[in-house]
């Protein structure tokens, strides 16, 4: 592979992961994506459907719905109702704030603005703990959309140190205008605003696109996921797409009887590793082992034989355990969570039921190789 290849892969993936860069926040990635930015705009807008926007001093991908869908999944644990609220009030707020702000102006702004007649949202108490931990979790939720950026120390104890009075203003930021007034995306609301439908493009390009980006987007494709338009693509197109899969990304597409994995080379390549070393992932993987085992792939398995499994894990790998991991249905919570994330546990549409799809066999018979000692627990706030 030339110089030129490994550069526009690496900034691909580096935007599929980060949806904003620039030179500040990302320095390595950034000039590549500068230098490669047709190339890439043609993989995203004519492959993918989606629109790559780069300015002079940061990129910003959009992923656009098709026919009022987004393929690419929720977020892992994703941020409430209300922290998402509390960051578009924020962002109204940043753009009528000075260029230099802190946590304390703005949500004194959002104060007021929650306040209006024509909001109708439940106004913002920051006299509440509970409320402004929220609002540090929406700021924080704004800088990693580059709208703000930290100057000088923004951590978790000054973050923290606010929540609680400790400190009376806060982090301060710098409010990227720019970044900020690209948060919401014309085409994207456009659709949102027609209840989630437009015209789409055509019926060919319609079945490319959704073919590529479940291959992207998802953990797996299966067969029987795609529409009939995908499948005869696929039929028809199979080495264009696997030549483009591995031109944009480097990686290696696995094909199974049931369906076809985009398989990342590194765990910093996907939003959801799995598994790592990690007690909740070995938890979820004896789980799924278990249940593989007594129902296998592709059986509808109850909330009782998720439990069930869950106990027997519990009981046979009980130094594996963390402290959290004891304490009531932990095991089977985290078990579902993380499965269904990865739609290795799929809901069947009846409650308390779901079907362990084909990709789930991937993973039977795990190696444990010692449980000696507790697993480290990941952040994942």
């Amino acid at each position: 592979m030339n110089r030129d290849a490994a550069e526009r892969q690496r900034a691909f993936t580096a935007l599929l992961r980060s949806p904003v860069l620039d030179r500040r926040t990302h320095p390595d990635v950034w000039p590549l994506v500068r230098v490669h930015r047709v190339a890439l705009g043609e993989w995203f807008t004519q492959r993918l459907g989606y629109r790559l926007v780069v300015t002079d001093s940061a990129a910003r991908l959009f992923r656009l719905p098709v026919d009022g869908v987004v393929v690419a999944p929720r977020r892992f644990r994703p941020p409430t109702r209300r922290v998402l609220v509390l960051a578009i009030l924020a962002a109204a707020a940043a753009e009528d704030a000075e260029d230099i702000t802190t946590t304390q102006d703005l949500s004194d702004r959002v104060r007021v603005l929650s306040t209006h007649e024509d909001v109708g949202l439940a106004p913002y108490d920051p006299d509440r703990y509970a409320e402004r931990t929220l609002f540090v979790k929406a700021v924080r939720l704004l800088v990693s959309m580059g709208a703000l950026r930290p100057i000088g120390r923004d951590d978790e104890e000054r973050r923290e140190g606010w929540a609680h009075h400790r400190d009376a203003i806060g982090g301060a930021y710098e409010v990227r205008r720019e970044l900020l007034l690209r948060l919401v995306d014309p085409a994207s609301l456009r659709v949102a605003l027609s209840g989630g439908r437009d015209d789409g493009p055509p019926h060919e390009a319609a079945a490319r696109i959704g073919l590529m980006r479940k291959l992207v987007e998802l953990p797996v494709v299966l067969y029987e996921d795609l529409t009939d338009a995908e499948r005869h693509y696929l039929t028809s197109q199979r080495h264009r797409v696997l030549t483009w899969c591995a031109e944009m990304t480097g990686w290696v597409v696995e094909q199974r009887a049931e369906g076809m994995a985009l398989i990342a080379a590194d765990e910093a390549d996907t939003d959801l590793p799995f598994p790592r070393q990690r007690a909740a992932d070995f938890a979820a993987l004896m789980v799924l082992d278990e249940l593989v085992r007594t129902h296998g792939a592709g059986s509808v398995v109850t909330a009782d034989d998720l439990r069930a499994a869950a106990s027997e894990v519990r009981a046979r790998h009980a130094k594996a355990m963390t402290n959290e991991l004891r304490v009531g249905n932990a095991v089977e919570s985290t078990a579902r969570d993380r499965l269904g994330a990865l739609d290795l546990l799929r809901p069947t549409g009846i409650p308390d039921t779901w079907r362990l799809t084909a990709a789930a066999a991937r993973f039977r018979d795990p190696r444990v190789v010692a449980v000696n000692a507790k697993l480290d627990e990941e952040d994942e706030g």
